[in-house]
């Protein structure tokens, strides 16, 4: 900095001898000749002419020092100038590394932003997929669910049915024991209460046969034995009602599963709602 003052002020000085020799070339101030006095005379008036230059030089020399002061005061606004555009310039050098920066650190943010954007498109389009699935699994687990239903209803009458009968054929083998055991002790007191109501006893025999055999009647084959052939027949149909009352039993426990897993898949896929309490 102090170097390329001193080579401005240097520039400066050749500039302003060259104005000196432009300004006052020889001839144009007039100075009083002393070729025509004395010698006395001549030394004075060499005296006074170089007072004269003197002046004026003294002058001229005032006016270029103002002249130099206000150049380097100018000069000084420039530097002071070109500094403020140095620093304006290295202001503007930062915010534009800055800006740079930021403007680089965006993209990788809208980068990721938009990497993020495409893997969650990807997610929905899988959510949709597997939506899509879970309903139609839900519709097919409905459809199964309702023919289950169906026939679990059907089943169920069934047993209702089948429960009837067994009621029946238990009554019936209840029956057909009371009778057994009682046939001993009715042979003991026949002959002995035959004599004093043998009317009354012919009748109430009558009438319990008629009923017994009104009940077994299906169950009963015509040929043999009675007695014999009732009890058997009514174990071995007792025993049948039994061994397909427990299977039935079991097809009802088994259908009772599949109904409850179907309903549980439906209810959490979201298809069946609990129903409001009343």
């Amino acid at each position: 900095m102090a170097r390329s003052l001193l080579l401005l002020l240097a520039s400066f000085f050749l500039s302003l001898t060259a104005s000196n020799a432009v300004d006052f070339p020889a001839g144009t101030v007039s100075l009083p000749s002393c070729s025509d006095h004395g010698s006395q005379k001549s030394i004075a008036c060499a005296v006074e002419e170089a007072k004269l230059k003197f002046a004026l030089l003294e002058s001229i020399l005032d006016e270029k020092i103002g002249d130099l002061n206000a150049r380097t005061q100018y000069l000084g606004d420039c530097q002071r100038r070109i500094e403020e555009f140095t620093s304006e310039i290295d202001r503007l050098k930062t915010e534009l590394s800055n800006f740079k920066e930021d403007h680089s650190r965006k993209n990788v943010k809208l980068s990721a932003l938009e990497e993020e954007v495409r893997l969650l498109w990807e997610a929905s389009r899988k959510n949709n997929f597997e939506i899509y699935d879970l309903e139609q699994k839900a519709f097919d687990a409905e459809r199964r669910l309702k023919a289950v239903a169906s026939q679990f209803e059907e089943t169920s009458q069934i047993v209702s049915e089948q429960w009837i009968q067994i009621q029946k054929f238990e009554q019936a083998l209840y029956m057909v024991e009371v009778f057994v055991n009682f046939i001993p002790v009715l042979a003991r007191s026949r002959h002995q209460k035959l004599e004093r109501n043998s009317g009354k006893d012919a009748q109430l025999l009558s009438v319990f046969l008629k009923s017994l055999m009104g009940i077994l009647d299906p169950y009963v084959p015509r040929d043999g034995s009675m007695f014999a052939s009732l009890k058997s027949k009514a174990f071995q149909t007792f025993a049948a009602v039994k061994h397909y009352h427990y299977q039935l039993h079991s097809m009802c426990e088994r259908l009772g599963d599949i109904v409850h897993e179907n309903f549980v898949l439906v209810y959490d896929l979201g298809v069946l709602t609990p129903a409001p309490e009343s």
